[in-house]
């Protein structure tokens, strides 16, 4: 009997310790959930105006990182989501010269909201928020294009 209790001791010991494992694969998973987000500014090349702002993986990370039911971003397509110290790149589709304005406040502390060509603007999130901002394309007339970036 007593070596039936030791089996079972074990199983019971292992069955723990794969509980314990999952658990703690599924809290990194989540806490690692926000990638560094890289966002295309397609841009049509005759009137040089910002067609919409897209993520280069095609993928809509608000409904990776919440349930649908908290999902920040419902029903706006050029809203994504990210976290605290987590990047955020934009780059025209076209090349074009452009510039980033946050319209109110910014979850960015230090950043060149500024792109030549062939540029890029990359930015490391520091705030918290709800931020609307502005995608100016030099050339364009009829600027500017206003996406939105929620940091939760």
């Amino acid at each position: 009997m007593n070596i039936q209790k030791i089996k079972s001791l074990k199983v019971v010991r292992s069955c723990l310790l794969l509980f314990i494992a999952a658990c703690s694969m599924q809290v990194f998973a989540q806490s690692n959930s926000a990638k560094d987000s890289e966002l295309i500014i397609h841009v049509d090349p005759d009137s040089h105006c910002v067609v919409e702002v897209a993520s280069s993986s095609n993928e809509n990370n608000c409904a990776m990182l919440y349930p649908a039911n908290n999902n920040p971003c419902k029903n706006d397509p050029e809203c994504i989501c990210s976290k605290k110290e987590k990047y955020i790149t934009w780059q025209t589709s076209t090349g074009d010269s452009f510039d980033i304005n946050f319209t109110n406040g910014s979850p960015f502390k230090r950043c060149t909201y500024s792109a030549g060509p062939n540029g890029e603007v990359r930015c490391k999130i520091k705030n918290d928020g709800d931020y609307y901002y502005e995608v100016n394309v030099e050339g364009c007339a009829t600027n500017p294009y206003d996406p939105r970036i929620v940091v939760q």
